[in-house]
């Protein structure tokens, strides 16, 4: 007898932060929190799946912001606002590089250096208009059994924590090779 791993069925759509092709055999959701020193570690492995990987694997970013985390839930709100004008990606890494520097003052002064339109990045942060779609991310990953960050979900399947890539590799191919891609 041959069991299937446990599997989160977890519903992605076109609006959230990803890289990658939506067609992508894997989808790789990352619930994330951008005061967490684990999830900035996590980084570089993440950027070394997509290398390796390319087209066949999308990256699905959603927030989850941890308590203990003071900064953590307005720097998810503001990753929203500049995913707003298009820039997420380049957002995430700026506020990924400043870990330690995430205060109003600061989320709004990467925002200018970006070169991102910063009066309509003040009134989206100063409106908390996204702190609704942030807490609904943090839901979601409580829903699916998420308790800390980083986590993982590579066609559902959770990998939690800041892993080597031998650990996304692993979980890759044994979904590559299920799905007849590898």
């Amino acid at each position: 007898i041959q069991l299937l791993p446990p599997r989160a069925l977890i519903q992605v759509n076109d609006s959230e932060p990803s890289k990658g092709p939506v067609d992508a055999p894997i989808t790789l959701v990352e619930y994330s929190d951008f005061e967490c020193t684990y999830c900035g570690r996590a980084q570089p492995t993440l950027t070394q799946v997509l290398g390796e990987y390319g087209d066949r694997v999308r990256l699905v970013y959603r927030d989850f912001p941890l308590s203990i985390h003071a900064n953590a839930h307005l720097a998810a709100q503001a990753g929203a606002c500049a995913h707003d004008q298009g820039r997420f990606w380049d957002y995430h890494d700026t506020v990924f590089a400043n870990i330690r520097h995430l205060r109003p003052d600061d989320l709004r002064r990467y925002a200018v250096e970006m070169g991102l339109d910063s009066t309509a990045f003040d009134a989206c942060l100063s409106s908390e208009r996204h702190a609704g779609s942030v807490d609904a991310d943090l839901s979601s990953g409580q829903a699916h059994g998420v308790t800390g960050t980083p986590a993982f979900f590579i066609n559902g399947r959770l990998l939690s924590g800041a892993r080597p890539f031998s650990a996304f590799q692993e979980l890759i191919d044994d979904e590559l090779d299920r799905l007849g891609q590898l």
